[in-house]
């Protein structure tokens, strides 16, 4: 990909709200034609809406298929869609799991192996995906959030390698907390009786994470970051977006011992 998106073609999942509408806006206003995806209908003034429901593997490849049939081709994709699981690890039924991996790592799967052939056949592409800094530090009491973004940095990491031959990279932008609408739309588990073993600990917990996001700033600084790794030349794994906060916090995962860290993150979160 040469250096600058002006005309780039860009599909933009989660485009509804969030880290995904900021993205589609600034790609949208930066020149690149882009398309943005979800369940819910938008009305963009420099982007183009798609109704896309990232659960439906038929629904997915329409998407990609519209892209292709009005531009003929397709130079980037951006998987924003998402959302939280909170709630003890034991209260978590295995529907409650399925349903939270289904949208957040099968739904960008689903995307990214749609969108693959097309680059395939014009030897070039980008896969830009957005995990979280959960996806690199298991967050108490959001355990199923932390596997689906942990499972997808996996999969970034390996899936570079295979498509490098065919021109494509791939990275995954792991933002920390921000004020979106993302808590307020958090999913919790139903099982309120087992949850009553923790006490207080999942409440107290969650408060926390919610006065994060109140008082971090919103998911612009995100969305420039995706512009500039657009425009780069080589994407790298992945990469972090938050407060100095938060990069410590990754940098402490791999330098201190296991319970060194861990009794570190109990301090922070305060779950007991």
């Amino acid at each position: 990909m040469k250096d600058g998106i002006a005309g780039k073609v860009v599909l933009v999942t989660g485009c509804s709200s969030g880290i995904g509408k900021s993205i589609a806006d600034l790609l949208g206003a930066s020149g690149a034609r882009t398309y943005g995806g979800s369940r819910t209908v938008c009305q963009p003034r420099r982007w183009t809406f798609l109704r896309l429901d990232v659960t439906d593997e038929a629904s997915v490849q329409e998407a990609i298929d519209e892209v292709v049939r009005r531009e003929g081709r397709l130079d980037a994709v951006v998987t924003c869609a998402g959302v939280g699981l909170a709630g003890p690890f034991e209260a978590t039924t295995d529907g409650e799991a399925q349903r939270h991996f289904d949208v957040n790592f099968f739904g960008t799967t689903r995307v990214i192996r749609s969108a693959l052939p097309v680059m395939r056949a014009q030897r070039s592409g980008r896969i830009i995906v957005i995990g979280s800094i959960g996806g690199l530090i298991g967050l108490p009491f959001s355990a199923h959030y932390s596997a689906a973004k942990f499972a997808l940095d996996g999969m970034v990491e390996a899936l570079r390698t295979e498509i490098r031959p065919f021109g494509i990279q791939a990275t995954i932008v792991h933002p920390g907390d921000l004020n979106t609408s993302f808590g307020a739309s958090r999913i919790f588990v139903q099982d309120v009786d087992a949850a009553k073993a923790y006490g207080e600990a999942p409440r107290r917990t969650l408060e926390y994470y919610q006065l994060q996001e109140n008082s971090a700033p919103g998911p612009d600084g995100v969305a420039r970051r995706v512009l500039r790794l657009m425009s780069r030349r080589s994407l790298p794994v992945r990469v972090v977006v938050g407060s100095p906060l938060e990069k410590l916090g990754v940098l402490g995962k791999r330098f201190l011992d296991g319970r060194s860290f861990e009794y570190a993150l109990r301090k922070a979160y305060g779950p007991g």
